[in-house]
């Protein structure tokens, strides 16, 4: 059927001209054989004009095999309305049995829709265990921050309320007042670090919101910097005044700037006078988060393999600290840069949507 849909007009869906593609259509095997599967529906006609083996073997049936319908309603399910118009070349998921499957779905003409499916169930199960990994990888890390911190408030807390009780009939009010000022602010400084330990999961469906940029900064530093400091490493922080609100998960982006402070801090360890620049900046419709080390830098060669999952130079690495970033700012409608210079250090520019 798919050769025929090519033979009838080749001079406009056949890349090959009649005279060349006499009898047979090359491109027609290949849909038949390549291990993608592929539809095409007849969208004025209402019928299914073709699905090759691939395609049949996704959604294999007990009873009839999938008709137009079938397909429209599993697949392109706001197509009567209208809806799918706008959806036309977006990749898409669905869970069918036991496989999940990846599909796009294309309007070609005022005639023609095709599908391509692909099974992805053992991609998304190797995400997965990736995400879990990277996941207990940082527990570490951000607990050496927290478990100090959680000490340092909880005693200031004690001191002052003991100071307090002891001395409430002579105190003034005012003096009363700043002791209780100062005993809430070392609570809101345990109430940050206790809502940063929700922060380890990945998170499926981002909850997009305006955020105060400077401020989330400010709190993120405030948890990992106590602990970099004591290893000698400096933190320098320069932001723009244009750089403030932007759209994205606070809890998602701080797992991303964790593994972005994670790498860094690695890149220089025992190196004398480190340094970690964090700086931002306002570009078009985006604001850059900057996090530049002067570690060891990374090769050209080992620049082309950041993103490939299980690659890492590190002898207790994964190779999944980045992958999983990118995934992260993919969710959030932004995007990560890596420039390094080997030896000289290393810059990861994130990307978000202004708010």
């Amino acid at each position: 059927m798919l050769k025929s849909i090519f033979k009838r007009d080749n001079s406009k869906i056949c890349p090959i001209g009649k005279i060349q593609c006499p009898g047979q259509c090359i491109y027609a095997d290949i849909m038949e054989h390549i291990d993608l599967g592929i539809i095409v529906l007849d969208i004025r006609n209402g019928k299914l004009v073709f699905q090759n083996k691939f395609a049949m073997n996704f959604f294999k049936v007990t009873t009839s095999p999938m008709d137009y319908n079938a397909f429209i309603s599993l697949l392109l399910p706001g197509f009567d309305k209208g809806v799918y118009s706008e959806e036309s070349g977006k990749s898409q998921t669905l869970r069918y049995k036991d496989r999940l499957l990846g599909y796009t779905a294309y309007i070609i003409s005022d005639e023609h829709i095709w599908i391509v499916i692909r099974d992805i169930t053992e991609k998304a199960r190797l995400e997965s265990i990736a995400e879990e990994i990277n996941t207990m990888e940082n527990i570490n890390y951000i607990f050496s921050g927290i478990r100090h911190e959680l000490g340092n408030p909880t005693n200031s807390i004690k001191m002052t309320l003991s100071v307090l009780k002891k001395n409430l009939d002579t105190y003034s009010n005012n003096t009363i007042l700043e002791y209780v000022d100062r005993a809430l602010t070392e609570i809101s400084r345990v109430e940050y670090l206790l809502q940063s330990l929700k922060s380890f999961s990945m998170f499926e469906n981002p909850i997009i919101q305006q955020v105060n940029l400077p401020d989330f900064l400010d709190r993120f530093l405030f948890l990992v910097a106590g602990d970099l400091e004591k290893t000698g490493l400096k933190i320098t922080v320069t932001l723009s005044p244009e750089a403030k609100y932007i759209r994205a998960d606070p809890r998602v982006l701080q797992q991303v700037m964790l593994n972005l402070f994670t790498n860094a801090s690695d890149a220089t360890t025992g190196k004398d006078s480190a340094e970690i620049i964090v700086g931002t900046l306002k570009k078009d419709y985006m604001i850059c988060i900057n996090v530049k080390d002067n570690g060891c830098g990374i090769s050209d060669e080992r620049l082309k393999n950041l993103f490939r999952p299980f690659y890492t130079t590190k002898p207790h690495g994964t190779g999944l600290g980045l992958v999983i970033t990118r995934k992260m700012l993919t969710r959030m409608n932004g995007y990560i840069k890596i420039k390094s210079q080997e030896g000289v250090g290393t810059t990861a520019t994130v990307s978000i949507p202004e708010a």
